[in-house]
This record gives C-alpha cells, sequence and structure tokens, in this order.
C-alpha cells in the first residue's frame, strides 16, 4: 500500500506528563502531513487555494486508533493518502510509523467537506483540489522509487 511519507522527529513539547505523546497531537502532525501533500502534488500551499477560491475545508469526522507509544526522541513517518468519496467530501487516511522499525503506533482517517465560504453551504472542490488527488499517485511512486525527497515537518 502506497503513502506520502513525511518524517517527524518528535519532541519534549508533543508529549504529555508521561513522556508519551498527547494524543491529540497526533492530529496536528496529521495536518502537517496534508499541508506536505499540497506542496508535492501541487506545489502550492493549501492556504493560497482556499483564499483564490474561496472556500473552506472543515473537518467533519475524524478516527485515530493508537497501536504503541510514541515518546520524545522518536523519528516516525507519517503515510498520508487521500481519496475523493464524492465531489463535496475527501477522505484523508493516515499511519504513523517507527521510522527505524516500521512499527504501526497509530492509524486512522480525517473526513473533509467543501463548504462556499460567503455562505458556509456545501459546494464542489476547486479543480485544484482534485487535480492534488489525481497526482497523488504519481508522486507516492516517485517517492517510493527515491526521486522525490521525504519532507521533514
Amino acid at each position: 500500500m502506497s503513502w506520502l511519507q513525511v518524517r517527524k522527529k518528535v519532541h519534549w513539547s508533543d508529549s504529555d506528563a508521561a513522556g508519551v505523546v498527547w494524543f491529540p497531537n497526533v492530529l496536528g502532525w496529521f495536518e502537517d502531513a496534508e499541508e506536505e501533500l499540497y506542496a508535492a502534488v501541487l506545489g502550492r500551499t493549501r492556504q493560497s487555494i482556499l483564499d483564490a477560491n474561496r472556500f473552506g475545508m472543515p473537518r467533519v469526522e475524524a478516527s485515530i486508533t493508537y497501536r504503541s507509544p510514541t515518546r520524545p526522541g522518536d523519528i516516525v513517518r507519517l503515510g498520508l493518502r487521500s481519496t475523493l468519496e464524492n465531489p463535496r467530501r475527501l477522505r484523508h487516511d493516515f499511519e504513523v510509523r517507527d521510522e527505524p522499525t516500521g512499527a504501526l503506533r497509530a492509524e486512522g482517517f480525517v473526513r473533509v467537506a467543501s463548504i462556499d465560504l460567503a455562505t458556509f453551504t456545501p459546494r464542489d472542490f476547486p479543480r485544484e483540489v482534485l487535480d492534488m488527488v489525481a497526482g497523488l499517485p504519481d508522486v507516492m511512486a516517485a517517492q517510493a522509487r527515491g526521486e522525490v525527497e521525504v519532507p521533514w515537518v
């Protein structure tokens, strides 16, 4: 199964008092990986696309299953894969794996809607988002061949 890969060094500030990554931070890491997705596929920031098309992308559903603890000092790889469920709904599947061992630390998904910012009503995604989803398999394949760098977040 192919994923767009992003590296992350886990910092002390990512953890809770028990020395384990604080659970909502994984969603923040996902957001960082999603930002890299737009840059890798379209060469643009997500915000530039939102601004140009005057639309929003609220998260309407999120789920994470934690498999093992992640601690400060660990290096992890975030994997991200996106599919268009319909013209107004996008699903991002993600995983977090220990980089040295490949052990699965967490996995989940986030569903994203598309809304018109003026009316806060549903609208179809603009062409750029469709292009991003369509272009993702090529970027993942190039990354797997070592032709595209695995970025750090």
